[in-house]
């Protein structure tokens, strides 16, 4: 025991120059992130709420498998026939003997919209690090059930540039931007809906380097390098059933649990098309 005690406390010992690096290391970081955040707010207080322009979300949605688009006006006709609560909620759409085509969901405007539309083409700024729209979401929006923030209403969706600058939103509204801002750099990102724990939720999947990474857009984790973020394959918990970006939508060929969001259990069924 006193062998192992003294190998112990040489140890330490001669550890004591790397643990000086350690701790100055740290303090950069923290210094870094102080930085980081005071440069975040300088950008983002650029844009001034009162410029957030009106985007056009109108567009129809042309099927896999038939010449006929679905138009918005069609999907507006049969969601006015329902009750308020009932058009709260997402809808997913069956075209011409075809299921799950698309989805909707209504937005602050008080009308149903179909999925991609709410993907603008926004960013707040431009960046060339891929974390840093996540780390954004982490510091700037909170998070808040739809029911709490729209007088009791199930599922309210905000668009890519709404959800930056209305301060509060929950897990489809951090998704939808995080995934247009980073479709904006580059990277193919798409929603994704499904479950989560057994509970309805929406995250971003983003594919980098040919490696699918699972990105919840919710989380208020500061993580200022990718590679700490997941990959998909190693996510527990996340069972997805659509996944969208601004132009294409998918579901999921059965109900067989995934963990891989591209491969041949994926079928594309429709295209928008912004008009």
């Amino acid at each position: 025991m006193r062998g192992w005690l003294f190998i112990a406390c040489l140890g330490t010992l001669l550890t004591l120059p790397d643990l000086a690096v350690k701790l100055t290391q740290r303090r950069e970081a923290a210094t870094t992130g102080r930085q980081l955040e005071e440069a975040l707010d300088q950008r983002l207080n650029i844009n001034a709420p009162g410029s957030v322009q009106r985007d056009r979300q109108y567009g129809v949605v042309r099927v896999v498998g038939t010449s006929r688009p679905l138009p918005e006006e069609t999907i507006q006709q049969i969601v006015a026939r329902r009750s308020r609560e009932q058009s709260a909620y997402v809808s997913v759409w069956n075209w011409q003997g075809i299921p799950q085509v698309t989805a909707s969901a209504r937005g602050l405007d008080n009308k149903h919209h179909f999925a991609n539309s709410y993907l603008v083409g926004f960013r707040p700024f431009n960046t060339k690090q891929l974390w840093v729209p996540l780390y954004t979401l982490a510091i700037r929006k909170e998070y808040q059930y739809d029911h709490l923030q729209y007088a009791g209403l199930t599922d309210i969706w905000q668009t890519s540039r709404q959800a930056f600058y209305q301060k509060r939103g929950d897990c489809e509204d951090h998704a939808i931007l995080l995934a247009d801002w980073l479709i904006e750099l580059g990277v193919d990102a798409r929603v994704v809906l499904g479950t989560h724990n057994g509970e309805g939720h929406a995250w971003v999947v983003a594919i980098v380097d040919n490696k699918e990474y699972l990105l919840e857009a919710t989380s208020k984790r500061r993580l200022s390098n990718w590679q700490a973020l997941p990959l998909a394959a190693l996510t527990e918990g996340y069972e997805p059933e659509f996944q969208f970006n601004r132009h294409f939508f998918w579901a999921k060929k059965d109900t067989r649990p995934t963990r891989k969001y591209r491969g041949s259990h994926w079928v594309k069924k429709s295209q928008f098309i912004r008009s």
